[in-house]
């Protein structure tokens, strides 16, 4: 078990490696309009609505590492599709397959640190542990942001192919990894399964808050993120000054990665909510309106909001499920990201169409505000 921890952190590397980053970028210099990207993305939140728990559960019922390596193979199909059609719906279809493949990496990571912590009596570590992972995560992520920026300038399919690469090497890595042991050894049928966590969530009522709380922050600062791609262009910044901004970014959110275990135990979940949102409303905000030297900063602050909450919820929420329904409640919460994403985001897009992206940010800033006002209330009486 202390060898899928040790395993864990080059799988983390490679998963999170994800050189596709620029995706929008990628779409629109073939052709497609902020409108169709903005539909492809509600169809790949739009499946992971419906397979989210199912694949969660197939992590529970059939094993961690089957599920990580299904995963990576699912993903690399998305890639041969995307890079290899011009084509709105064959293109969709890859957005289809990579929702898939996220659903089925999506809580059973987590699941297996968890447990494999679990085997050992060293739980009370994960929100350390998890924190290393997330720092892996940032870096990974951010060089991978890094690789697509250089490739935008000179041959932007090779993304594609080297990603494919990628997944052959998290692959090999996930084959080394052990099933750990279960609580709770007897294995329930596949849909009774899905069912039991749907009523835990349900029954747990600061469970099922926090999942839709960060969910709703998560949504908006991940359309703000995925929308500032193309907006970088329009402030005059091209793929290396993109990949230059993405570095700096990157060293503030290890910062934030390094700060999460430690305000983790000592800001109530409640307060670190209004926190965050607050934050967010002021970047997103001041987005609109600020000149060039003024945005960047607001969209480094946006990108390491993330990297210090996600640590923090996931130990919130790994403390309180059942070992035999880990990965499907953990399912359960990104199911909760994608419900949000669903509207947000064609939403975002037809309004940057309609109007402006600089008037799009203050709108999403204006529902951050309107969403914090509701949920902290909530949030405070129930945490």
């Amino acid at each position: 078990m202390d060898q899928n921890i040790k395993r864990n952190y080059p799988y983390t590397f490679l998963q999170w490696f994800i050189v596709t980053g620029l995706w929008m970028l990628y779409l629109t210099s073939k052709g497609f309009s902020p409108l169709e990207v903005g539909i492809m993305e509600a169809v790949f939140h739009g499946t992971s609505l419906l397979f989210e728990v199912p694949s969660g559960s197939l992590a529970d019922r059939f094993g961690y590492k089957k599920t990580l390596i299904a995963s990576r193979l699912v993903n690399s199909f998305s890639c041969l599709l995307t890079v290899l059609s011009g084509n709105f719906w064959l293109v969709t279809i890859g957005f289809i397959l990579s929702a898939l493949s996220y659903n089925l990496a999506s809580g059973t990571n987590e699941a297996l640190v968890f447990e494999s912590l679990l085997a050992e009596k060293k739980e009370t570590e994960y929100l350390k542990i998890n924190a290393n992972i997330n720092m892996i995560l940032e870096i990974s992520s951010s060089l991978g942001i890094v690789v697509a920026g250089l490739f935008s300038h000179w041959f932007f399919d090779g993304v594609y192919w080297l990603q494919i690469g990628i997944n052959l090497l998290a692959i090999v890595v996930a084959l080394g990894f052990e099933e750990p042991p279960r609580l709770h050894q007897k294995k329930q049928p596949y849909f009774q399964l899905i069912a039991s966590a749907f009523r835990f969530t349900l029954q747990v009522p600061s469970l099922l808050l926090v999942m839709l709380a960060f969910a709703f922050i998560d949504s908006l600062n991940a359309t703000y993120y995925f929308y500032f791609q193309n907006f970088f262009q329009d402030l005059g910044i091209n793929g290396i000054g993109i990949s230059l901004v993405i570095l700096i970014s990157t060293l503030f959110q290890l910062l934030a990665v390094r700060l999460s275990a430690f305000i983790g135990e000592k800001i109530p979940l409640s307060q670190l909510f209004i926190i965050v949102i607050t934050l967010l409303i002021g970047a997103t905000a001041a987005s609109g309106f600020l000149p060039v030297a003024g945005v960047i900063p607001c969209f480094i602050l946006a990108n390491c909001l993330p990297a210090l909450v996600t640590p923090i919820r996931s130990n919130f929420i790994n403390q309180l499920i059942p070992s035999e329904q880990r990965a499907t409640i953990n399912s359960i919460d990104s199911l909760c990201f994608s419900l949000m994403m669903i509207p947000f985001f064609p939403i975002c897009g037809w309004l940057i169409q309609l109007t402006s992206y600089r008037q799009t940010f203050l709108i999403v800033s204006l529902a951050l505000a309107l969403g914090g006002c509701f949920i902290y209330p909530k949030l405070k009486k129930t945490l």
